[in-house]
């Protein structure tokens, strides 16, 4: 019983960066292709955060620093090659201007030696941001998904 976030609670910490929804999703794109990627990183934080000072203790300053940098869902590695992977139950505009900052800021970090490539995936689209997406080379893939799991009632046995 108990909530979905409840149920999933392993999932979560195996995959922090995305809400249950988008752990349903992500779930059932890994059965399709994770076989296709060497390796994958979770919760990955990349970009420049602020530091507070030195007026704050230095647990409170690396969670600040930590709490306002990028944070990617999935980094993909495929023979040295990374691919950031943003995860949506619908994806929108904002998703596509995520991909694009997150692959900005990986190139100027110099993060890996080759660009990183950008995928979305989602059980859901919005339409509109399709042209953007392909004019920016994003990958995208839909997945079917059921979040039946998400209902209250998900966890309540039926009576007999």
């Amino acid at each position: 019983m108990g909530t979905p976030a409840q149920r999933l609670e392993s999932e979560r910490a195996t995959y922090p960066a995305m809400q249950v929804d988008e752990i349903l999703v992500w779930r059932n794109w890994l059965r399709l292709h994770e076989a296709e990627y060497d390796r994958f990183d979770y919760n990955v934080r990349i970009g420049t955060g602020v530091d507070p000072g030195p007026a704050f203790p230095d647990n409170i300053r690396k969670s600040a620093i930590a709490i306002r940098s990028l944070r990617l869902d999935a980094v993909g590695y495929k023979a040295g090659a990374p691919t950031i992977f943003e995860v949506k139950r619908r994806a929108g505009p904002e998703n596509v201007g995520q991909l694009l900052t997150y692959s900005s800021v990986w190139q100027a970090q110099q993060l890996s030696a080759v660009p990183p490539k950008l995928f979305l995936v989602a059980s859901d689209v919005t339409s509109h941001i399709l042209p953007l997406v392909h004019q920016s080379n994003i990958q995208i893939e839909l997945v079917p998904t059921d979040f039946s799991f998400l209902s209250p009632f998900a966890s309540r046995r039926q009576p007999t």
